[in-house]
């Protein structure tokens, strides 16, 4: 069965399993076109949300990946290796992402906490030595990839007072459509974010970012599954920008699971 096949026709077991993995690299961006206008009690959409991160892995991993850049015509014009930290299980979830050159020194570093109420804690390193940035901006770019920081963060997760909008088909799955404002301290440029997702796996498929307007941004898609060692994840996530066509893929290369840390007794 193919990837695609896969993701249109999840079994069961295909489905704990990829809700329990496939979320650990979606550490990666935030988020046009809502079908409906119904609009529904906001705890309905939080509750939804609330499956979503009780999906993400508990135990804490380490993810090797790539990006890969890509202009109008889908030519890869520039790559570069990341690295992700993901302890979503901690009583403060974390995460840690490292951009790499291709000589493998570590060229910029953002580390992310979410202590809950939609609240966010931003570290950003930069240089050689990496060296912490003051007061960093939420749309400052990744090296030269149209790639911002906050797009590596699946903040709107943590985004209270969500409401469903309307529901449409993703890549052969029906999706309930969630609208959330972001918080006024939320670390983004995004005013809110669009997501679909599917109420029967609690599987988020696609995402739209939104400016004041409620104009969709950015989107980011899940393209590709992969398995390894007989467990399913991402293999590939699409960032696409609406205004310059441009796209960025996170393309997952392996994982490794990590020790266990900063667990209460």
């Amino acid at each position: 069965m193919s990837p695609l096949e896969v993701l249109q026709e999840p079994s069961r077991a295909f489905c704990h399993s990829y809700l329990r993995r496939a979320w650990l690299i979606a550490a990666l961006a935030v988020l046009s076109c809502a079908v409906g206008t119904q609009s529904v009690a906001g705890s309905e959409a939080d509750e939804l949300l609330a499956r979503v991160r009780s999906a993400l892995p508990e135990v804490p991993l380490r993810i090797e990946a790539e990006l890969q850049a890509r202009d109008r015509r889908g030519t890869i014009t520039q790559v570069a290796p990341v690295e992700m930290k993901l302890d979503w299980g901690a009583v403060v979830p974390r995460a840690v992402y490292t951009v790499f050159d291709r000589f493998g020194t570590p060229r910029e570093r953002m580390t992310v906490e979410w202590p809950g109420n939609g609240d966010t804690r931003v570290v950003l390193e930069r240089g050689d030595p990496l060296e912490e940035v003051a007061d960093p901006e939420v749309d400052a770019t990744i090296g030269t990839f149209d790639l911002t920081w906050a797009d590596l963060q699946l903040p709107f997760l943590w985004w209270p007072n969500g409401r469903r909008v309307g529901s449409e088909r993703v890549r052969g799955r029906y999706c309930h459509i969630i609208e959330i404002t972001a918080p006024a301290d939320a670390f983004t440029a995004y005013a809110a974010a669009r997501l679909w997702i599917d109420p029967e796996t609690a599987l988020l498929l696609q995402a739209d970012a939104l400016d004041a307007r409620g104009r969709a941004v950015r989107r980011v898609q899940i393209r590709s599954l992969r398995q390894i060692d007989e467990q399913w994840m991402v293999q590939n996530i699409d960032i696409f920008n609406h205004a310059t066509r441009e796209r960025v893929t996170l393309r997952v290369r392996d994982l490794d699971r990590l020790p266990n840390e900063r667990r209460p007794e």
